[in-house]
C-alpha cells in the first residue's frame, strides 16, 4: 500500500520540532509547528495548505515570517490553527510589517483559535493590508478541528504551562487500486485514477467519470469502477506532541485521540535522570515518551526536540524511549 501522507521531521531529532506531511496526488501538504524552516524549499513551502501550531513559542512559530513571505503572491489561501491566543500572536506578526504594496495581492490567511468548547475563526486579506476580520464562533463538540474528505485532524488541548495543542492527522480510510485488474478488464492507467479516488474518498459514488480503456475513453460509474479495481483498508494516521508534562490528565487526553497511531511524532526532550526538571519545565523525558508510544500502540515512533544538553549522546535517548516502549 503506497501512503497518502509523506511526512518528514524537517529539522531532525536534536533541533526545532518541525513535521512536514506531503498529501499524495493532492500537490499540497500542511506542517506542524514552523520553527526553524532552513530545510524546507520555497516550493515546499508554496504547497502548504493549512499549518497546526502546537503553543507559540519562539521554536514553534519563528517560521510564520519565511511562510507568509515565500506565498505572499499566490492565490490558495493558507489556514493556521492554534491554541488560545494564536490570534493575537499572528495578527501582532502581521502588524509589524508594512503592507501598502500588496493592495493586488489575492492572498488569504483563516486564523482558526481552538478551545475547548469552540473555535475562533478571523481572516486577513493581503489587499487589505492584512487587516484582520471580526472573530467568529464555530462550536465545537469532538476532538475534530479540520477535515476534508482526504482527511481530517483531530485536536487536545494539553498542558506545558501554557496552552499546547497535540494533533493526529487522519485519513478516513485508504483507496488500494488493484493493478492486476486493469489489464483483464481492459482500462489503462492514467490520471482519471486520481478522479476516481477522489470521488470514492468524497462519498460520490452515483457520479460518472471518464475513463481510458483499450478502446478508448468511456463513462463509468464511480461504484461500479470501485467493486472493479478498488479494495479498502484502514486509513494512515500521524500524530504529533511536543513540549507536555506527563502528567495523567495529559496521557489521558493523548489517549483520545492517537490510540493506535501508525506514526507518533513526540517529544524526548531529558533522559530520566532528569525527570523533576521535565516535570518542572512542562516536556517529556525519553521514558516518558516511550510510556506514552506503548499506552497508545504506536506502530512506529519518531523522537524529537531533544534537549542540546543530549545532542552529544542521542543514542542514550533513544535506548531509553525504547526500552520504556518494550517495557510490560
Amino acid at each position: 500500500m503506497r501512503p497518502t501522507f509523506l511526512p518528514r521531521l524537517v529539522n531532525g531529532p536534536l533541533f526545532d520540532p518541525v513535521v512536514y506531511v506531503r498529501l499524495l496526488n493532492l500537490k499540497s501538504a500542511i506542517l506542524f509547528d514552523c520553527g526553524r524552516m532552513e530545510g524546507l524549499s520555497p516550493r515546499e513551502i508554496l504547497s502548504l495548505e493549512a499549518i497546526f501550531i502546537s503553543h507559540p513559542h519562539m521554536d514553534h512559530f519563528m517560521g510564520f515570517d519565511q511562510i507568509l513571505r515565500t506565498i505572499l503572491h499566490r492565490e490558495k489561501p493558507l489556514h493556521v490553527y492554534g491554541p488560545e491566543g494564536i490570534r493575537d500572536k499572528v495578527i501582532a506578526r502581521l502588524g509589524s510589517y508594512t503592507w501598502n504594496l500588496t493592495g493586488g495581492y489575492p492572498l488569504k490567511l483563516f486564523i482558526h483559535e481552538v478551545r475547548p468548547h469552540e473555535i475562533i475563526v478571523s481572516s486577513a486579506c493581503a489587499h487589505e493590508a492584512f487587516r484582520p476580520s471580526e472573530p467568529t464562533s464555530v462550536a465545537r463538540t469532538g476532538t475534530t478541528i479540520a477535515s476534508c474528505p482526504r482527511y481530517r485532524v483531530e485536536s487536545v488541548l494539553l498542558d506545558h504551562n501554557v496552552p499546547c495543542l497535540g494533533y493526529v492527522l487522519r485519513e478516513p480510510f485508504h483507496v488500494n487500486v488493484k493493478v492486476e485488474a486493469f489489464a483483464k478488464r481492459g482500462y489503462l492507467v492514467a490520471p482519471w485514477i486520481g478522479k476516481l479516488k477522489e470521488k470514492i474518498m468524497a462519498g460520490c459514488m452515483e457520479d460518472v467519470i471518464e475513463v481510458l480503456t483499450v478502446s478508448g475513453v468511456s463513462l463509468r460509474k464511480v461504484m461500479d469502477l470501485m467493486h472493479d479495481l478498488v479494495v479498502l483498508s484502514p486509513g494512515q494516521s500521524i500524530a504529533y506532541f511536543t513540549d507536555i508534562r506527563a502528567s495523567d490528565e495529559n496521557i489521558g487526553r493523548i489517549g483520545m485521540i492517537a490510540t493506535g497511531a501508525d506514526i507518533l511524532y513526540i517529544e524526548a526532550f531529558y533522559l530520566g535522570e532528569r525527570e523533576g526538571e521535565a516535570h518542572e519545565k512542562a516536556h517529556l523525558t525519553a521514558r516518558q515518551a516511550g510510556m506514552i508510544a506503548r499506552l497508545t500502540g504506536a506502530r512506529k515512533v519518531v523522537p524529537m526536540h531533544v534537549s542540546p544538553r543530549y545532542h552529544d549522546r542521542f543514542e542514550d535517548v533513544v535506548h531509553e524511549m525504547d526500552a520504556a516502549r518494550r517495557s510490560l
